[in-house]
């Protein structure tokens, strides 16, 4: 019995020690099940720096209005309107085989209709020219912007995107 008192002080302090500012009604985000996410993690990811920075946005989920939420590091916020490039995996959002706007994840897609990962793991893509769908790595580059779109747990977007296959070294350093 005496982890109990160990387990009830981490249990309340843990919010202060990681920087987690209570919002009336917020929880941290509905992570993806245990289970499914450690099968992810054998798959293939994308490991960009991009990706990093974006990890290190905290998400949350509002019980009360349905909604996610972010806090965006100051690194993140400065991308705004800035060029940059990553890679990924395709997640259409039409039933075409090619497209101009799509999801860009970190990790491989496992079902056609959910977000592999976690909302700080996706970002949506608009391209300047139709992309064809692949299981594989693709590059992006174009203008980054900040979205708010809390209902469907958005917050990252490249316009004005260019796709290009990754090279040699980039599928390399991309799978697992």
């Amino acid at each position: 019995m005496k982890t109990f008192p160990a387990l009830l002080f981490l249990m309340l302090t843990a919010p202060f020690v990681l920087g987690w500012q209570e919002v009336e009604g917020e929880i941290p985000a509905p992570a993806q099940p245990g289970d499914e996410r450690a099968q992810q993690d054998g798959l293939p990811q994308a490991h960009d720096p991009l990706w990093v920075g974006l990890g290190q946005c905290r998400i949350g989920y509002n019980e009360k209005s349905g909604l996610y939420t972010i806090a965006l590091t100051p690194q993140v916020k400065q991308l705004a309107d800035q060029t940059v490039s990553a890679s990924g995996f395709i997640l259409p959002l039409d039933s075409s085989d090619r497209t101009r706007h799509f999801l860009l994840t970190k990790r491989t897609p496992v079902c056609l209709y959910c977000a592999p990962g976690e909302p700080n793991e996706v970002i949506e893509v608009y391209s300047e020219k139709p992309v064809t769908w692949s299981e594989d790595l693709i590059n992006v580059t174009g203008k980054f912007s900040l979205v708010d779109n809390g209902d469907q747990g958005i917050f990252f977007a490249i316009k004005d995107a260019q796709t290009s296959k990754p090279t040699t070294i980039d599928r390399f350093l991309g799978g697992n």
